[in-house]
């Protein structure tokens, strides 16, 4: 036998470490096929049946296996867990029936269980939303059911993965479709009559007919007046208008601000308008693309625009301060001051914008839209009149020409603080904090940090919020606007919304420690073997 061939000679003992680190590698990175990589879904609920029917939970199987349900159970909030039995084949459906009264009609959680484990599979939280738990869908109404749309979606944010809709037992759950045509023409809040005067305007823009049986008319979402449901029946004809009036539809439009909406029997919102005041005695119209307040209502006819004219009172006397004393002069006064541009308008809203100098900022607002064309970064000079919107400090133009723009310079950095820091002082700024996302709906979402605070990315930056979780550690610039008795974070750019730390890192911690042992192995093995050679 050639030298170098034993079987203890470091050549064989070379690839028996070889081979061992092959098998090693195969078991830490190979799929590992648990109960969890099924992920069958909780797809539908139907919990407030008709009378006579029972109640039942619908599963899907989105992979391409088989799966026995034997080891499975679904557990109704604190209620003793129900077992399974069966199969549910790969991409079907499992139904599973109950007598009424296991599930709670009113909302709870429901959660797919694999016993062997204890691990919840899958968990879903159905109830009314509007009592400030966003994460949650509305409960399903009488012989309606809570549908995923479509079947297998799972974003984990069930109030944006489910829809109450007509049961489809044992079939895929499709989403109706409702035209786009339909759009709110005209408001009016502020009558100089009566509230019984208030109306909002649908104007039909398409050339069909449009039936609006079950659509609602709603106020800001999740507060405000409760929504009205269009009576069946209701026909809006081809390029025309239907007018409802507070006395039917009991929509109370705030005088201080407040939204209009339309929305669909899907509840997707069709149309939408919001406004930060009044104007007594006129109405907010539609005019192409922009809103306008006229003096000549139009309810159920093409809206006419007719502006009050406003000068600017030469007379009044004017208060040269800096924005953190024009801040705390009372409202109603006239104040002169200078800025910087921190956000243009258009980008958080069509009628505000807002500046800051080294200690304060406030927004600008001008009812008309009357603006210059300003850049993040001009230093401006305003005059206006103080006043507040939503508890937030405010400085409203009139004309054009009461904003000059002095000269140009770059952007503002964010002023780094903490969430806990949040106060008065920071209000109309460009702030930035860093916080764990706490909970996360659409464009809003929530983050904690010695307190916690809402952050609200409006349509107009045309930022895309990134995918995140609860958990995640961000870190977020933006506005600091007060709404109520409450702070919010408005980002302006893409940069201003970044995740720093993804919560589900942490799944990576068991590959971490079979590195470590199997490493750990190996140099035992190594040092084994060569030792043993040494005393041969």
């Amino acid at each position: 036998m050639q030298e170098g061939w034993g079987k203890d000679s470091p050549r064989n003992i070379f690839y028996a470490i070889l081979a061992l680190l092959f098998v090693s590698v195969i078991f830490i990175f190979s799929p590992k096929v648990k109960a969890a990589d099924y992920h069958l879904l909780i797809n539908e609920i139907y919990s407030a049946p008709a009378s006579g029917e029972k109640e039942w939970v619908e599963l899907y199987n989105p992979t391409s296996t088989d799966v026995d349900l034997t080891d499975y159970s679904l557990k109704d909030g604190g209620v003793t867990a129900k077992n399974l039995s069966g199969t549910i084949s790969h991409d079907g459906y499992f139904i599973f029936e109950v007598s009424s009264g296991w599930l709670n009609n009113s909302g709870e959680t429901l959660s797919l269980i694999y016993k062997p484990t204890s691990a919840t599979i899958d968990q879903v939280n159905y109830g009314d939303w509007n009592d400030n738990q966003d994460h949650q869908p509305l409960a399903p109404s009488l012989g309606k059911s809570l549908s995923r749309i479509p079947s297998g979606a799972d974003t984990d944010n069930d109030k944006s993965d489910f829809r109450v809709l007509t049961p489809s037992k044992n079939t895929e759950n499709l989403l109706p479709v409702y035209t786009n045509q339909i759009i709110i023409n005209e408001i009016f809040p502020q009558p100089a009559t009566t509230s019984g005067d208030e109306f909002i305007e649908l104007y039909n823009l398409g050339s069909v007919d449009v039936d609006l049986s079950n659509w609602q008319l709603d106020d800001i979402a999740g507060s405000g007046s409760s929504p009205y449901t269009i009576p069946a029946g209701t026909i809006i004809s081809a390029s025309g208008y239907i007018t409802f009036y507070n006395p039917v539809d009991h929509i109370s439009l705030n005088d201080t601000g407040d939204w209009a909406r339309l929305v669909d029997p899907n509840d997707d919102e069709k149309s939408s308008i919001n406004y930060n005041s009044t104007n007594r005695g006129q109405s907010y119209s539609k005019f192409a693309d922009n809103w306008q307040w006229t003096t000549t209502l139009t309810p159920g006819a093409e809206n006419i625009l007719t502006i009050e004219v406003i000068t600017q009172d030469q007379d009044v006397p004017i208060i040269q301060t800096d924005i953190a004393g024009a801040r705390n002069q009372p409202d109603g006064e006239t104040v002169k001051l200078t800025g910087i541009v921190s956000v243009i308008p258009e980008k958080l809203s069509s009628q505000y914008f807002y500046i800051q100098d080294a200690n304060s900022g406030i927004q600008i607002y001008n009812y008309n839209k009357s603006f210059p064309a300003l850049s993040v970064g001009d230093q401006i000079q305003v005059i206006g009149t103080t006043g507040s919107i939503n508890g937030e400090r405010r400085l409203k133009t009139i004309l054009i020409s009461d904003i000059v723009i002095l000269s140009t310079h770059p952007p503002p950095e964010p002023i780094k603080t903490t969430i806990s820091e949040i106060a008065e002082n920071y209000e109309g700024e460009y702030i930035s904090v860093v916080g764990t996302v706490t909970k996360t709906s659409g464009d809003t979402f929530y983050i904690h940090g010695s307190g916690e605070i809402q952050v609200s990315i409006r349509g107009g930056t045309e930022i895309r919020k990134p995918t995140m979780r609860v958990g995640d550690r961000v870190q977020i610039a933006g506005i600091l606007s007060q709404y109520g008795d409450s702070y919010r974070i408005l980002p302006i750019i893409q940069s201003d919304v970044k995740i720093i730390s993804s919560s589900g890192l942490a799944n990576s911690g068991p590959d971490i420690v079979y590195i470590i042992i199997i490493s750990t192995l190996l140099s035992w093995t190594t040092s084994a073997i060569l030792l043993r050679r040494q005393k041969t």
